[in-house]
């Protein structure tokens, strides 16, 4: 499928990579999402979804999770293009709030200026082209052609604030890179009290094929409306890579003065982006809030010539 959106009014398109594996609801879209309303007071942005997501689910993750007004509601819909995972996309402009290289292998990106965050594989090093910049944490990644320093961050000011709070324990997993073995749920039960709220993508839940699971466990549909009301521990579980470029539920967490445990993470030496990521909360949390000044004008400014 080609896709024209060099002909459209938008200075920016804002989107991750696609794949046949599917990312589902994910850091990724909400990270489309925190830079979509801070960008559109600032120039004009779209954003393209490419996976299996539609209106319906995409709207309900926005209002179950941001303060937003109904015209800009509106004018999010206007703004936002699904379609399902072309081969060749043309864009005056671009921002992949992933790395994910790999996933974009055999598609075709024809864009004035292209910009990724990096993130995952440091497959993102190799590409060698003259219009693709790189913005990664220079504290993470080693340096490349094109590389421009910059952290990743989030819109706090837009996120609802929840007005209560449950006693369950959060998991969160997903089959592209923290899929939750279904021992380490058995092993979660006798670990931690109380019940189990599960995010995860429906081949991977094992309610119903794995004896000892109890009612404790739930797996709610995604996205769940009003989450941060509906527990109060975040149980962070290991990625199998040993690498978390930019973790958003630990710094969300933060922000919400929800309590967070590390669950057999032994590899922080390892993991740069957790490391630091868990440094900047801890140390210099103001750093990561997405807000006026931020330096991705500076970068889109000089670059697509805003």
């Amino acid at each position: 499928m080609i896709l024209r959106l060099d002909k459209e009014n938008y200075d920016l398109w804002l989107t991750y990579s696609w794949s046949a594996n599917n990312h589902g609801l994910c850091g990724h879209t909400y990270e489309v999402i925190d830079y979509y309303l801070f960008l559109k007071e600032h120039m004009r942005v779209g954003i393209l979804l490419c996976e299996d997501i539609d209106w319906p689910t995409f709207r309900d993750s926005v209002v179950g999770k941001y303060i937003i007004s109904d015209e800009e509601l509106v004018q999010l819909e206007k703004d936002t293009l699904f379609v399902n995972r072309p081969n060749l996309v043309h864009a005056n402009n671009i921002l992949f709030t992933d790395g994910g290289a790999k996933s974009l292998m055999g598609k075709h990106i024809l864009a004035k200026k292209i910009f990724h965050f990096a993130c995952g594989d440091k497959e993102l090093q190799d590409i060698d082209k003259d219009n693709v910049f790189i913005l990664q944490d220079a504290r993470i990644y080693r340096d490349c052609k094109n590389a421009i320093d910059y952290k990743k961050r989030i819109n706090f000011e837009r996120l609802k604030k929840p007005t209560k709070s449950t006693r369950c324990n959060l998991l969160y997993g997903t089959k592209n890179c923290r899929n939750i073995p279904d021992q380490m749920y058995l092993d979660l039960l006798d670990k931690y009290d109380g019940k189990f709220m599960c995010l995860t993508n429906k081949e991977n839940r094992p309610a119903g094929r794995l004896d000892g699971l109890s009612d404790r466990f739930d797996f709610p549909e995604m996205p769940v409306a009003d989450l941060f009301e509906k527990f109060d521990r975040y149980i962070y579980t290991p990625v199998p890579r040993k690498f978390d470029c930019s973790p958003r539920m630990i710094a969300e967490c933060k922000f919400f003065e929800k309590e967070v445990v590390y669950y057999n993470i032994d590899y922080w030496d390892e993991d740069k982006g957790l490391y630091w990521r868990k440094w900047d909360i801890d140390n210099d949390f103001d750093s990561i809030f997405l807000k006026e000044g931020d330096p991705i004008l500076e970068i889109l400014g000089e670059h697509i010539g805003l």
